[in-house]
């Protein structure tokens, strides 16, 4: 009879996964001893379509000359894609898209078209703004809508939500970083949490090509092994060990500092990010 020295733990009961940040993961436990090995390293994620982190624990001693490494099926999950001509109807309308206007203020016409077109964003109805999702393959995996006031800030008064929910009642959503379609193999990739801070850092500090996580907690395993390189990563305050730690595989990415610091000396408030910061001292 084989033996496997690890295995997942048995029961109901789930942790908080390294990845995902979800309480979906089953860590692996010492076979017969059900003592965990690594919870934050070693498991298995139970959001295989959304977040698939997979680790068995390393090699095992001497003791265990005859064991194998169990066979953990991985059935990736199949994505629906947006129609091209339901995106391009939403290119228009753009003196009532209140974020566009925006962006208009602060950089001109000229350079607010050029973002609205390299980050696809569309109008939607009663004002809003739609950030599509788009991939490097060129398919739109979905829509976020959101909402702001003439300020550039968000109308929190509106919930944010996704058009992919309107084009069928089974659609198979797999999300991929905002700006995904934009990476180019001789230009470094910065990463952030905002669709609007992506866009704008893009004009920003444009050494690198801007891609957005969505939220604090969608820097998912699938979506970063679609990466080649990761060369930048910018936090929002109070986020940046957990996103230290996501990351750490890709070993010569840098981590951006500049929040926290500023934080840490009461120029930041709490959540504040890198836009935030050229905001508040006027840069643009």
């Amino acid at each position: 009879m084989k033996k496997y020295k690890y295995e997942l733990q048995k029961g109901s009961r789930h942790i908080l996964c390294p990845i995902c940040q979800k309480k979906t993961f089953k860590p692996y436990v010492e076979a017969g001893t059900n003592k965990i090995v690594d919870a934050e390293k070693f498991g298995r994620c139970e959001r295989i379509n959304n977040c698939g982190y997979i680790s068995y624990p390393d090699t095992p001693d001497s003791d265990w000359k005859d064991y194998e490494q169990p066979k953990i099926p991985y059935k990736e999950k199949k994505p629906d894609f947006i129609p091209v001509d339901l995106v391009e109807s939403t290119f228009c309308s753009f003196k009532e898209n209140v974020f566009f206007m925006w962006l208009v203020e602060l950089f001109g016409s000229e350079k607010a078209l050029k973002l609205q077109s390299d980050y696809n964003i569309g109008t939607a109805k009663n004002g809003g703004t739609i950030f599509w999702q788009q991939d490097k393959e060129g398919n739109f995996r979905t829509g976020k809508v959101m909402y702001y006031n003439k300020d550039g800030k968000r109308n929190k008064k509106k919930n944010s939500w996704y058009l992919h929910k309107r084009v069928k009642n089974d659609y198979s959503l797999v999300q991929v970083f905002f700006g995904e379609h934009l990476i180019n193999e001789g230009k470094p990739l910065a990463i952030c949490e905002s669709e609007k801070t992506a866009l704008l850092m893009n004009e920003l500090q444009p050494e690198y090509t801007w891609l957005a996580a969505g939220g604090s907690n969608m820097l998912n395993f699938y979506r970063l092994t679609r990466l080649k390189n990761l060369s930048f990563v910018s936090p929002d305050q109070g986020l940046f060990e957990n996103w230290k730690e996501q990351t750490a595989f890709f070993e010569e990415r840098q981590m951006d500092v500049r929040v926290e610091k500023a934080f840490r000396e009461g120029k930041a408030k709490k959540g504040d990010d890198i836009l935030d910061l050229y905001l508040n001292e006027a840069v643009i």
